[in-house]
C-alpha cells in the first residue's frame, strides 16, 4: 500500500483547510473580533506548517495508487480532517467537549447540518467557520464522487459518470485539483449570486454569508435560533430554496450548462432523470403539506418543500412541513438527491435503477425463457452490473438499522432513534427536529453523539466504500 501517496494528498487537505482558516480569520478582523482572528491566525499556521512537513516528507511517494489506497485515503480524510476543523469549537465555546466539538466538525463537513451550538452565544466568526467547513464539505464531496467514487466503480452501472471523469488507471488523486477547481468555482459563483440576492431582498450582510455558503451545500445550518422567517424575507426565502436545489443537482450538467450557455444544456437540467425525481420529491412534499396547512402557508409549504427535497432541511416558519407525517419525512430524507451533489440519501438514481430491475425481473417471471435485458436511459445495463447497486440498498439499510439499535441503547426513545439515525445517515440533521421536536442534538449525552459521528461519516463516505475499506480482505497480501 503506497502510505506515503496518501500521507502526501492528506498534507494537502491539511494546506487546503488551513487557507480556509485564514479567510475566516481575515472575516474575523472585519467583524470586530480581533481576539479569534488572532486565534483562527494561529491555527492556520500551524497547520499549514504541519502540512508542508508531510507534503516535503511524502515527496518520494509512488506516482500512482491502487483502489485500496484509495479506499484508504477516503476513510482517513472524513475522519481525521474534522478532528482538526474542531479546534476551533473546543478552543472558542467553551461548553463543548472534545465529543462535542467533533460532533459540530463532522456534521459541518459532511453538510450534515445537526448542531449542538447555540449561535447567539459563540463569536460570529465561529458561526462563519461553520459556514466555511459546509461549504467546503459541499466542493469535496462533489469532487469524491466525481473522481474517486466513479473509479471505484467502474464495473457498476456508472452512478458517478459525468463529463468530468475521465480514467486514468493510478492517477486519480492527480485529477482531485484540477476537478475541484471547477466545483468549487461553480459553487462558489452559485454562492455569491445567493448572496447578493439576500441581501438585496433585506437579509443582513452576515446571516446573508452564511445561508449562502450552507444554502449551495444544502447544509441547513442557520446562523441564528429559531426559523428563519424571523430575518428571511418571503423573497430571500424563495432564493434560497432555488439555490438548495441546485446544490441537490447533478454538478456536471450544471457545469456543462454554465460551459456551453445553449438551449440543449439547459432543456437537459430539467429533464435530467435525478433532477426530475427531485421535482416529484418536492411536489408531492408541497401537496401533502398543502393538505395539512392549507392555502394561508402556500409560500411556507413551497420553500420548506424545496429544503427537504434538496436534503437541507431548513426550517423556515414555525408551521411547515414538519405537520406532514414524519414517516414520509424521513422515507424522502433517505432518498436524497443527485449522485453527483452535495445532497445526501441513497441517491434519486439509484432507486430508479432498483425500480426498472425489480420491473425487469417480475416480467421474466411471467416469460422465463425469454431474453429481457435491463433498458435505461436509452442503455442496455447487464444483470451484473446492478450487485453494486444492491448491494449499496443493503448496506445503507444495515447501518441504518445499526444505528437505530446504537442509538436506543444510549437511552434514546425508539422514535428518537429511528429519525436520528435517518437524519445522520442521509446527512439531513434538520430532520429530527422536524419529526420530533420535542428532542435536540444538545440534550443528547456525548455516547449518543459518538454513535451519530459513526453515523454520519458512513452516509458521506458511501456506505460500501467505508465496508470496502473496513474489510479484512482489503489488507490481505
Amino acid at each position: 500500500m503506497a502510505f506515503s501517496r496518501i500521507f502526501l494528498w492528506l498534507g494537502y487537505a491539511a494546506i487546503f483547510y488551513a487557507g480556509l482558516m485564514l479567510f475566516t480569520a481575515a472575516s474575523g478582523l472585519v467583524l470586530g473580533e480581533l481576539s479569534v482572528a488572532t486565534i483562527f491566525v494561529g491555527l492556520a499556521l500551524l497547520l499549514s506548517l504541519a502540512g508542508l512537513v508531510i507534503v516535503f516528507t511524502s515527496q518520494n511517494a509512488p506516482l500512482k495508487e491502487s483502489t485500496r489506497d484509495v479506499l484508504v485515503f477516503l476513510v482517513l480524510f472524513w475522519t481525521i480532517m474534522p478532528l482538526v476543523a474542531a479546534i476551533p469549537f473546543s478552543m472558542l465555546d467553551t461548553s463543548l467537549n472534545w465529543v462535542g466539538a467533533y460532533f459540530e466538525s463532522v456534521s459541518a463537513i459532511t453538510t450534515t447540518g445537526a448542531s449542538i451550538i447555540i449561535p447567539e452565544e459563540v463569536p460570529k466568526t465561529l458561526i462563519l467557520w461553520r459556514s466555511v467547513l459546509q461549504w467546503s464539505g459541499g466542493c469535496i464531496v462533489a469532487t469524491f464522487a466525481v473522481v474517486l467514487l466513479a473509479a471505484l466503480n467502474l464495473s457498476g452501472t456508472g452512478v458517478h459518470k459525468s463529463i468530468f471523469f475521465t480514467l486514468q488507471k493510478g492517477e486519480l488523486f492527480s485529477r482531485l485539483v484540477g476537478v475541484g477547481r471547477i466545483i468549487a468555482a461553480l459553487y462558489a459563483t452559485f454562492a455569491s449570486i445567493c448572496f447578493f440576492f439576500l441581501v438585496l431582498f433585506g437579509t443582513p450582510v452576515f446571516e446573508a454569508l452564511c445561508l449562502s455558503l450552507s444554502g449551495i451545500s444544502t447544509g441547513g445550518l442557520t446562523p441564528r435560533s429559531g426559523v428563519l422567517e424571523s430575518y428571511v424575507s418571503n423573497s430571500a426565502g424563495i432564493v434560497l430554496a432555488i439555490t438548495c436545489l441546485f446544490g441537490a443537482a447533478n454538478v456536471s450538467i450544471l457545469w456543462d450548462f454554465i460551459r456551453r450557455r445553449n438551449r440543449s444544456t439547459f432543456r437537459e437540467m430539467f429533464y435530467n432523470v435525478e433532477h426530475r425525481g427531485t421535482f416529484v420529491i418536492l411536489a408531492i412534499l408541497f401537496l401533502t403539506g398543502f393538505f395539512f396547512l392549507g392555502h394561508m402557508h402556500f409560500h411556507t409549504v413551497l420553500v420548506e418543500s424545496a429544503f427537504m427535497a434538496s436534503t437541507a432541511g431548513f426550517d423556515y416558519h414555525v408551521f411547515g412541513v414538519d405537520m406532514i407525517s414524519p414517516s414520509i419525512l424521513i422515507t424522502f430524507a433517505l432518498v436524497g438527491g443527485s449522485a453527483l451533489s452535495t445532497a445526501g440519501g441513497i441517491k434519486i438514481i439509484r432507486l430508479l435503477l432498483l425500480l426498472r430491475h425489480l420491473r425487469t425481473d417480475l416480467d421474466r417471471m411471467s416469460h422465463p425463457s425469454r431474453v429481457m435485458p435491463v433498458q435505461f436511459q436509452g442503455r442496455k445495463i447487464e444483470d451484473r452490473a446492478f450487485l453494486s447497486i444492491w448491494m449499496y440498498f443493503f448496506g445503507y439499510t444495515l447501518v441504518f438499522a445499526i444505528g437505530m439499535v446504537a442509538l436506543g441503547a444510549t437511552g434514546l426513545e425508539f422514535s428518537h432513534a429511528v429519525s436520528a439515525s435517518a437524519s445522520a445517515l442521509s446527512n439531513m440533521g434538520p430532520l429530527l427536529n422536524a419529526t420530533y421536536p420535542e428532542i435536540t442534538y444538545a440534550e443528547m449525552n456525548p455516547l449518543t453523539q459518538g454513535v451519530l459521528i459513526v453515523v454520519m461519516l458512513f452516509g458521506r463516505i458511501e456506505v460500501l466504500a467505508a465496508f470496502a475499506a473496513l474489510s479484512p480482505s482489503q489488507w490481505r497480501r
